[in-house]
C-alpha cells in the first residue's frame, strides 16, 4: 500500500483528497480503454487531489465540473509515496533493522568484522538529470559497484567506535535479538493531480474522461450444430485488465475501427516523460493509420486453424456441456461502431474475466468448398502446376454457412464448431452485420475427392505487344472432377480464379469480373459453380479461356 509523504515547502499547500471511482469504461480490441471516472468533492478550500488514473493518451484527458463552480486549473505534480517491501537480500535486511544489534561477517573469509548496533542505512540516491534548459555542465554519473544510485554505506556503532561498511561485501549477519524485522519502507515517486476550483463545492462531482492502454477484450464464439437445421451460436468476452481496479463498473465492448491518432503518445499529465521525450513522441509516436490499425485491432485473435477428428462421432464419446447464455442484448450503434453493454463488472487489476454475451438460434447450412487459385502470375507468366505444386491433393473444406438473424453484429473472432458435445473444428468468424452471412470452416472433407487439369489447346506466337513487351495468346481448357464418397448428399461450391477471357463453361458458371490487377494485360474473373452431389456421384466441370502470356 502506498502512503503519501509530506512534501517540502515548495509544494506544501494544503489539499483535500477527493475519492475517485471509475464508473464506466469502453473497451477496444487493441488494448485501449476509454474511462469515465468521478471524484466526489469534499467540503474544503484549497486544491483537491483526484486520482490515481492510468497513464492517459495525449489529448484525451478531460475534466468536467459542476455548473456552480469553475475549474481554475489542474496541476500534475510528482510526489513521494512510501510502501512496505519484503526484504530479499542481506543489505535490505540490514535496512529493515536499523536500531537492532548485529554481528557482521564479510564474504571473502566469513570472518567476524564487527558487532554493534545498526545506526544508519541511507536511502538510494536518485540520479541527477541534466537540465537541458539551464546553463551548466551535465552531472557526472556515479560508478559501480552496486549500480547507479544504490546505497553503498551502512554505519554500525561498535564498542570501539563507528564502523562504516559496504553492504554488498557482507556475507552473513547474525542478530542476537530473535525479533527481526523482515520488511522495510521505501520511497517511490507517484503523480498527483491537484484541481483548483474557484470555490468549495461540497457534494459536487468532478468527472474525468481519458483513453488509456492496459485493458482489452477478446471475443470468441461456439457454434453448436447438434440440430440439423438450427445452430446455437454462443458468444463470450474475455477481458484482460492491467490498467486499474474495476468495482461494479458499466463496461461497453466496442467493435469497429476508430481513428485514434495519438493513442501511442502519453499525456504529459502521466508524468512519464520529460519535455524532450514528449516532443519526440509527438513526431514519431502517432498511432498507426487505418490499414495498420485494422491489423492491431484483430491481433488478439487466436487462430489455431481448422481441423477435426474426421468420420462420425462415436456413441461412447461423453457429451460436453454447450454454453447457453441469455439472448443478445440490443446494444447500440455509435456512428460506425457497435457497442455491447456489460453491467456491474468487478475485475481487479491484473485479473482476467470471462463474461457470457448471448446465445441465439440461427439458421445454417452445410456447404463443401473447393477454392482453386489463378495459375497466371501478376507478371503474366503461367505456373507449371506439376513442377511447382508437386501435384498436391486438392483441398475440399466442409464448412458452415450461417445467417445473422440476431439484432447485433458478429465481430471478428475465433469460432469453434461443436456437435453433441464434441469439438469438430475451429476457424475465424469474420465480421457479419445483422442480415449478413458468414462462412466458417470445420474440417477438410477427405471423403469428397477432387482433381483438376489444365491443358494448352492453341498458341499464337507474338500475338500482341503490351508495354513494349511481346505476348503469346494461349488457349487453355480446364477440367474439374469431384466424387462424393459420403453416404449423404452434399452441396459443393467450386470457385476458380481465371486471368484472361472466359470462352465457355459447363455447367455454366456464375462469372464475376473483379478489379484486382487493373494494370495487368488480362482481365481477372472468378468462376463459381454450385453443385448438388448425391452419394457416390461423380461430376465433371469444364471451362475454357484465352490468356496473354509473356515470353
Amino acid at each position: 500500500m502506498l502512503v503519501p509523504v509530506v512534501l517540502g515547502t515548495a509544494h506544501s499547500d494544503e489539499h483535500a483528497e477527493a475519492p475517485t471511482r471509475i464508473e464506466r469504461v469502453a473497451l477496444f480490441k487493441n488494448g485501449l480503454g476509454f474511462f469515465v471516472a468521478e471524484s466526489a468533492l469534499p467540503d474544503a478550500t484549497g486544491p483537491v487531489v483526484i486520482g490515481p488514473f492510468p497513464a492517459a493518451s495525449h489529448g484525451t484527458f478531460w475534466v468536467a465540473y459542476p455548473a456552480n463552480v469553475r475549474l481554475e486549473n489542474l496541476v500534475a505534480r510528482e510526489t513521494v509515496m512510501e510502501e512496505s517491501v519484503e526484504a530479499i537480500t542481506v543489505p535490505e535486511l540490514l535496512r529493515a533493522n536499523v536500531g537492532k544489534k548485529v554481528r557482521v561477517r564479510v564474504s571473502y573469509e566469513d570472518k567476524l568484522v564487527g558487532e554493534g548496533t545498526i545506526v544508519h542505512f541511507p536511502e538510494d540516491r536518485e540520479p541527477t538529470d541534466e537540465d537541458a534548459y539551464v546553463t551548466g555542465r551535465a552531472s557526472v554519473p556515479w560508478g559501480r559497484p552496486g549500480g547507479p544510485g544504490q546505497s553503498q554505506l551502512v554505519l554500525i556503532e561498535t564498542a570501539d567506535g563507528m564502523m562504516a561498511i559496504a553492504p554488498h561485501s557482507i556475507w552473513r549477519v547474525e542478530f542476537p535479538d530473535k525479533d527481526v524485522a523482515r520488511s522495510f519502507t521505501r520511497k517511490v515517486k507517484a503523480a498527483q493531480l491537484h484541481a483548483h476550483l474557484n470555490k468549495p463545492a461540497p457534494g459536487g462531482v468532478l468527472t474525468t474522461t481519458y483513453l488509456a492502454k492496459g485493458i482489452t477484450w477478446a471475443p470468441s464464439y461456439a457454434i453448436d450444430v447438434s440440430d440439423a437445421e438450427t445452430a446455437r451460436l454462443s458468444a463470450k468476452a474475455t477481458i484482460i485488465n492491467e490498467a486499474a481496479d474495476l468495482d461494479g463498473v458499466d463496461v461497453t465492448l466496442v467493435t469497429g475501427f476508430p481513428n485514434l491518432r495519438f493513442a501511442d503518445v502519453l499525456s504529459p499529465f502521466a508524468l512519464k516523460e520529460n519535455l524532450a521525450q514528449f516532443l519526440q513522441s509527438l513526431t514519431r509516436g502517432e498511432s498507426r493509420r487505418e490499414g495498420e490499425a485494422r491489423s492491431v485491432v484483430t491481433q488478439n485473435i487466436a487462430y489455431f486453424g481448422a481441423g477435426g477428428y474426421g468420420g462420425g462421432l462415436g456413441a461412447a464419446m461423453p457429451e460436453r456441456p454447450v454454453p447457453d447464455y441469455r439472448a443478445a442484448a440490443a446494444g447500440q450503434a455509435a456512428e460506425d461502431l457497435f457497442l455491447y453493454p456489460l453491467d456491474d463488472v468487478t475485475l481487479q487489476k491484473d485479473e482476467v474475466g470471462y463474461y457470457p454475451l448471448f446465445t441465439e438460434s440461427v439458421p445454417y447450412t452445410h456447404i463443401y468448398q473447393w477454392e482453386i487459385p489463378d495459375y497466371v502470375t501478376e507478371g503474366e507468366r503461367y505456373l507449371q502446376r506439376a513442377e511447382e505444386r508437386r501435384e498436391r491433393p486438392e483441398e475440399v473444406w466442409h464448412s458452415l454457412r450461417i445467417e445473422n438473424t440476431t439484432k447485433v453484429p458478429w465481430t471478428t473472432a475465433p469460432a469453434e464448431t461443436v456437435q453433441n458435445g464434441q469439438i469438430l473444428g475451429q476457424d475465424i468468424l469474420s465480421f457479419t452485420p445483422p442480415g449478413g452471412e458468414a462462412t466458417v470452416r470445420i474440417t477438410q472433407a477427405v471423403s469428397v475427392k477432387a482433381t483438376q487439369t489444365e491443358v494448352e489447346t492453341a498458341r499464337e506466337r507474338n500475338a500482341a505487344r503490351f508495354y513494349e513487351r511481346p505476348y503469346d495468346l494461349v488457349s487453355i481448357e480446364g477440367n474439374l472432377s469431384v466424387e462424393n464418397f459420403l453416404a449423404k448428399s452434399v452441396t459443393l461450391e467450386i470457385t476458380k480464379t481465371v486471368s484472361g477471357e472466359v470462352k465457355s463453361s459447363a455447367p455454366e458458371a456464375d462469372i464475376e469480373k473483379v478489379a484486382r490487377g487493373l494494370r495487368g494485360v488480362n482481365p481477372l474473373n472468378v468462376l463459381t459453380w454450385t453443385l448438388e452431389l448425391n452419394p457416390g456421384q461423380v461430376q465433371d466441370v469444364t471451362y475454357a479461356y484465352d490468356v496473354y502470356v509473356r515470353l
